[in-house]
């Protein structure tokens, strides 16, 4: 239900949003995060099933897919939304460290066209808070590092 809701806020972005709902999804994202993305995750369980049945997503990869959409989407539409910022690029910070149980997730990730999307267009064009620069404060700054460090780790999987 919430990968719905996600797809119904994220089409009504562009004339509005709610701060507490995109923040509740990227809770809900970490936390299906720790507990249906890696290795050791058994790819039978009834919430691959599940998930086949109403949405069509038929395995992880396509549930990277998804990560990664709503992180494009939120970098994109709510650039200057420190909060949001902030927690985006954790999740994608988190998705891209690939511990050892996670390192095939990882090889998934680069290969998704969205994620070469970001690797091509790191910029301001692309993504509003890459380009805040009057009196860059220091948590700008930290969302810049942890966004190109996330983006150097994606490269270096690429690059092998």
């Amino acid at each position: 239900r919430v990968l719905q809701l996600m797809n119904l806020t994220d089409s009504r972005l562009a004339q509005a949003g709610n701060e507490k709902l995109e923040l509740a999804m990227l809770s809900f994202f970490e936390q299906f995060r720790k507990i249906y993305i890696g290795d050791q995750v058994q790819k039978s369980s009834k919430l691959y099933r599940r998930l086949s049945e109403v949405l069509g997503l038929n395995d992880e990869t396509m549930v990277l897919s998804v990560f990664i959409g709503k992180i494009i989407t939120n970098l994109k539409y709510w650039g200057r939304c420190e909060p949001i910022t902030s927690k985006t690029l954790q999740l994608l910070n988190d998705l891209s460290i690939g511990y050892p149980f996670q390192k095939s997730c990882v090889r998934k990730l680069v290969k998704l066209s969205a994620v070469q999307f970001m690797l091509n267009n790191h910029t301001s064009e692309h993504f509003s808070f890459l380009g805040i620069n009057n009196q860059s404060n220091l948590t700008d700054m930290r969302c810049r590092t942890t966004f190109y460090t996330a983006l150097g780790r994606l490269l270096m999987v690429d690059l092998g």
